[in-house]
């Protein structure tokens, strides 16, 4: 046996049968040997029968305390192992996507739970949030290396899920230097972000095709674009030939974000912001009976 065994208890082997990837510790045989594993360790999840189910990252102090990273009960979690993931969810991005700014690895949905990378060109952004792959971190940096030779890695561990997982929080730099923003292109659009300052990860990859719609219904519109941040909706309906933009901020960093990628982008003269409270802005706008083709909240 390679790793730790970890045994269900009885009748708690139905969700990981079926392909969860989670198991929560009151479905865990917490006994003295496995409170004493160190948070992140690779552990072999059995029923309560003694089967064989899984090899999981371990974490005996979290709620989620074993995250499911593979089926192969054979498996070795180890460089190569690692490599393999990531390699295989790029192959997948670059089949989706033709410039290199798309979220490389989502957690789970890539077998590497609690892993998140965004990549921007040269410039990848990683977030650890659990203690498995906190353990894995040089390797994760080696295989990123190995397949990307990123000339920036930012680590943006500031989320507050690591807090659970008993996690400190930092933003740093692992590799290279940033001297201002970052340039990302989507759906022909030219963004400039902040992978150090800026929200999350500094973009919100997920919402592209959401995007891409509003775009499509914006010629000729007014469009308000609320909890805008970095104005990404908005700078995208005005590059679909919408008349006007207002985009409704608190954060003045994304609304100088904003406003840097509508020069960018010869969008400059429709773009409008407004730093305020969205809830705030909208009683304001109706006061002033303000009236918008489409409304993006």
């Amino acid at each position: 046996m390679r790793y730790p065994p970890i045994h269900l208890l009885p009748g708690q082997d139905r969700r990981p049968r079926a392909g969860h990837p989670w198991i929560y510790s009151n479905e865990l045989r917490m006994d003295a040997a496995a409170k004493a594993l160190p948070p992140g360790e690779p552990v072999c999840l059995f029923s309560s029968d003694g089967r064989p189910l899984a090899i999981a990252l371990f974490n005996p102090h979290s709620l989620i305390a074993a995250r499911v990273v593979t089926r192969n009960k054979d498996a070795t979690i180890d460089a190569a192992f690692v490599e393999r993931r990531l390699a295989r969810a790029l192959r997948l991005r670059e089949r989706l996507f033709d410039l290199p700014y798309y979220r490389l690895a989502h957690a789970e949905a890539d077998g590497l739970p609690g892993l998140v990378v965004d990549r921007f060109g040269e410039v990848v952004v990683c977030q650890l949030n659990s203690a498995g792959m906190a353990r894995l971190e040089p390797l994760i940096f080696e295989a990123l290396e190995r397949l990307l030779a990123p000339r920036v890695i930012v680590l943006r561990n500031d989320s507050p899920v690591r807090e659970l997982e008993g996690l400190a929080q930092e933003v740093r730099l692992a590799k290279g230097s940033l001297d201002g923003p970052v340039e990302l292109v989507e759906n022909g659009v030219t963004f400039l972000i902040d992978p150090l300052e800026g929200q999350k990860t500094g973009w919100y990859y997920d919402q592209r095709q959401n995007r891409a719609f509003i775009a499509r219904l914006a010629r000729d519109q007014t469009v308000l674009d609320l909890y805008s941040y970095s104005a990404s909706f908005g700078l995208q309906a005005a590059a679909a030939g919408a008349a006007h933009v207002l985009a409704v901020d608190r954060s003045q960093l994304g609304l100088d974000l904003a406003r840097a990628s509508a020069e960018r982008n010869g969008l400059a003269a429709r773009l409008e912001v407004a730093r305020e409270d969205a809830f705030a802005a909208l009683d304001r706008l109706g006061s002033e009976k303000r009236r918008f083709g489409i409304v993006v909240a």
